[in-house]
């Protein structure tokens, strides 16, 4: 009789560890997407983080990936910039971008570290004289495949999301969620004006980033 009411009791309170257990889990995850959005943009506002030039270590690539304005990205909301294509081409675009790979435990990124990040940074047209618009995109790290040190891919059969719309992404900014939140939505979406230039103040020049 004691191990049936037992048995009844844990499988009345299961379901809400489980709860529990998902919703901390995904608390974590968005805080610590939270904390890397905001440096990753506190870098670039420094000067730490350059995303106005081409990445030195990108053979081939004359721009900093994420500018091109055939995806909107003059609109410094960013709606219509792609997301991370499951293709070689655009994930090594990703790769080379320093800080877009996120460690915030610091035992070497991977994408089997439910802690561990990517970063999508996007950017409008403009300079360092001008200053332009950035947004950053922080996605789970197991979204990805990893093979060595770079990013290779897409998990299979998934599609990434933007986390613009309530219909693919309904519980992207949500903590609390029984499913551990979703490998496709963006923890966390994040922008800012950028200006480099104590020269970048007068409104014909922020006027001059959007077309």
């Amino acid at each position: 009789m004691a191990v049936v009411v037992v048995s009844i009791l844990l499988t009345a309170i299961l379901p809400m560890i489980i709860l529990s257990t998902a919703t901390r889990v995904q608390a974590r995850r968005v805080d610590l997407a939270t904390q890397a959005a905001r440096g990753y943009i506190d870098g670039v506002r420094s000067g730490v983080i350059n995303i106005v030039d081409a990445p030195a270590n990108c053979a081939g690539q004359t721009t900093f990936p994420f500018i091109d304005n055939s995806q909107g990205s003059q609109n410094q909301y960013f709606t219509d910039v792609k997301v991370p294509a499951p293709n070689i081409t655009t994930i090594a675009k990703l790769s080379c971008i320093s800080g877009v790979k996120v460690d915030p435990n610091n035992n070497g990124f991977s994408v089997n570290d439910p802690q561990d990040l990517v970063i999508q940074p996007m950017r409008s047209e403009g300079t360092g004289t001008t200053g332009f618009y950035m947004q950053v995109r922080v996605y789970r790290a197991d979204a990805f495949i990893q093979v060595g040190a770079d990013l290779t891919g897409i998990q299979p059969g998934l599609i990434l999301q933007t986390g613009n719309s309530e219909v693919t992404c309904p519980n992207a900014r949500q903590i609390v969620t029984s499913t551990n939140g979703s490998k496709s939505c963006p923890l966390v979406v994040s922008g800012a004006d950028i200006y480099l230039s104590a020269n970048t103040n007068t409104l014909s020049q922020i006027k001059s980033r959007i077309k």
